[in-house]
């Protein structure tokens, strides 16, 4: 299936206006669950605008800390996944059935949330091309 997917628990993709996302029809998710059911039962989409933050608890004001630590120590915390948990999801499935992670922007206005996001599948992407490179 052909689709775009966009993760969030309350925008929809036109009112993300300080990213450039494609303008396509999009499959909306709203939360964890919701995104691994959509992947295992649709197949990997073209595209995925991640969110971080997927709840209420997710929302705080060490997300804007001098030190992101302040808030990496807070996931522990978290009863709800957040979008770096898809993410991290989504790496362990395309390396189970060796597909390439798809195209993705991440819309989240949480900083060190986005830059989790970004790093995880960044650095999955180069640890590929240093295996492929061998």
């Amino acid at each position: 299936m052909h689709y775009y997917l966009f993760l969030d628990d309350v925008r929809v993709p036109k009112n993300v206006t300080w990213v450039n996302l494609p303008l396509v029809n999009w499959t909306i998710v709203r939360n964890y669950d919701q995104f691994v059911e959509m992947i295992k039962n649709n197949g990997l989409p073209e595209y995925i605008a991640y969110d971080h933050d997927l709840s209420n608890e997710q929302y705080n004001s060490a997300m804007y800390s001098e030190n992101p630590e302040d808030y990496n120590k807070l996931y522990s915390t978290f009863t709800e996944k957040t979008g770096y948990d898809c993410a991290k999801w989504l790496v362990d499935h395309c390396i189970e059935t060796d597909q390439t992670i798809p195209e993705y922007s991440v819309h989240s206005m949480n900083p060190i949330g986005k830059a989790n996001i970004i790093s995880y599948i960044e650095g999955y992407k180069r640890s590929i091309k240093n295996i492929e490179s061998q």
